[in-house]
C-alpha cells in the first residue's frame, strides 16, 4: 500500500501536471470505485442507479485548481460551477478550505491504485505502455488496460488514468459544506511533516497505549497519519528499537529517537520518489528509488547494511515487521 511519501510523491507531480486542466469527458468501467457525499465507502458496495453517470455529470467542465494530502487520501481541488458564498471552517479542517470551488474529489489508492498522467509527449516516448508492477520481468501493458476503471479527459488531449488491480480504492465527490463529514478526514492524526506534529503530542499519544506494539501504534493513523508498514520498519531501525516492544517498556530517550527519526525517514523517502514495491509507480510509470536506501524493510534473510548480521521477521498484527536482531533493542 502507498504510505506518505509514495502519496506526496503522486501529489507533488499531479499538482503541477493537472493544475488548471479542464475535464472533457470522465469514463468509468468499475461503478464500485465512484462514490458522491461523505459517506464512509464500505467493503460492500452498492452503486445506486444515476450515481455513476452524475459522478460524471459533475465533473465535466471543471478545472482542477490544486492536489493535496492528508494522510494517504489525495484530494483534488476543483473550481467552482458559480460563485460559492464564504462559510466558516473549523480548526481542524481548516487548512482543506479554499477560497474558491465547491467540489473535491478525494482519492484513497489502498493497497494497489495507481494514477498515470498521459500527454502526448509521454504517449510518444511510452507508446502508451507502462510495467504496472515494480518489476523488470513484469509486461508492458498498454493503457487503459482491464485494471483501468475510471479516465478523465482534460480539454488539452491529456488523460489521467486510475488503476487498481484490487479494486479497494475509490474515488469519493464531495462538496465544501461536507468536508467536516467525511470521517476518514476527521479521525487522521496529526501530519508528522507539519508544524503540528511536537513531541509532546506524540508523546501522549503513544504513552495512550501501554500495552500496544510499537510498530503496530506508529501504523495506527489516529496517532501519526501516513505510516504503513514500509516506514515503520525504517523508522524503528533508524532509532535501534525492535518493533515488537510494547510501548510500557520503550524509555523516554528511545521514544524520542523514533519521533525524531520520523521526519527524518519520511522527508528522505519523499526526495527519493518513494518506495517503488508492490505496485507502486509514479505518475509516468516510472519507479521511486526509496527501495535502494531501505536498510530492513524487505530485506528479511540480507545481512544489516550496518552490522552484517542477518535481518529477520516476525508477525506483528497480521503484518510483517522486519529488524535487526543487532542494532535494534
Amino acid at each position: 500500500m502507498p504510505e506518505l511519501p509514495e502519496v506526496q510523491t503522486i501529489v507533488n507531480e499531479l499538482n503541477k501536471k493537472l493544475k488548471n486542466k479542464a475535464i472533457k469527458s470522465v469514463f468509468v468501467n468499475a461503478p464500485k470505485m465512484v462514490q458522491i457525499g461523505p459517506d464512509v465507502v464500505s467493503n460492500v458496495r452498492k452503486v445506486k442507479n444515476g450515481q455513476v453517470k452524475k459522478f460524471s455529470d459533475l465533473l465535466i467542465g471543471k478545472k482542477i485548481l490544486s492536489v493535496k494530502r492528508r494522510a494517504k487520501l489525495l484530494i483534488f481541488d476543483l473550481s467552482p460551477t458559480s460563485p460559492q458564498p464564504s462559510h466558516k471552517a473549523s480548526a481542524g479542517n481548516a487548512r482543506l478550505r479554499r477560497t474558491s470551488g465547491s467540489l473535491s474529489i478525494l482519492a484513497h489508492l489502498k493497497m494497489t491504485g495507481q494514477f498515470i498522467f498521459e500527454d502526448k509527449k509521454l504517449r510518444q516516448k511510452t507508446g502508451g505502455k507502462y510495467r504496472l508492477i515494480n518489476s523488470s520481468n513484469a509486461p508492458l501493458v498498454q493503457l487503459p488496460s482491464k485494471h483501468t476503471h475510471v479516465i478523465f479527459k482534460f480539454t488539452d488531449g491529456s488523460t489521467l488514468y486510475f488503476n487498481d488491480v484490487r479494486k479497494f480504492g475509490y474515488l469519493k465527490l464531495v462538496r465544501d459544506n461536507e468536508i467536516d463529514q467525511v470521517r476518514e478526514l476527521s479521525e487522521y492524526g496529526p501530519e508528522p511533516l507539519n508544524k503540528e506534529f511536537i513531541w509532546g503530542r506524540f508523546f501522549t499519544a503513544v504513552k495512550k497505549r501501554p500495552k500496544g506494539k510499537i510498530k503496530q501504534v506508529l501504523m495506527d493513523p489516529k496517532v501519526v497519519a501516513g505510516i504503513g508498514n514500509i516506514y515503520s520498519d525504517e523508522i524503528l531501525f533508524h532509532a535501534k528499537v525492535r518493533p515488537d516492544r510494547k510501548v510500557s517498556s520503550i524509555k523516554n530517550q528511545e521514544l524520542r529517537g523514533i519521533y525524531q527519526n520520523i521526519q527524518k525517514v519520511l522527508k528522505q523517502a519523499i526526495k527519493a520518489k518513494g518506495s517503488s514495491v508492490g505496485d507502486f509507480i509514479r505518475t509516468d510509470g516510472s519507479w521511486g528509488q526509496m527501495g535502494k536506501f531501505h536498510f530492513v524493510y524487505g530485506r528479511a534473510g540480507e545481512k544489516c547494511k550496518v552490522c552484517g548480521t542477518v535481518i529477520q521477521s516476525m508477525k506483528i498484527g497480521g503484518r510483517t515487521g522486519s529488524f535487526c536482531p543487532k542494532c535494534q533493542k
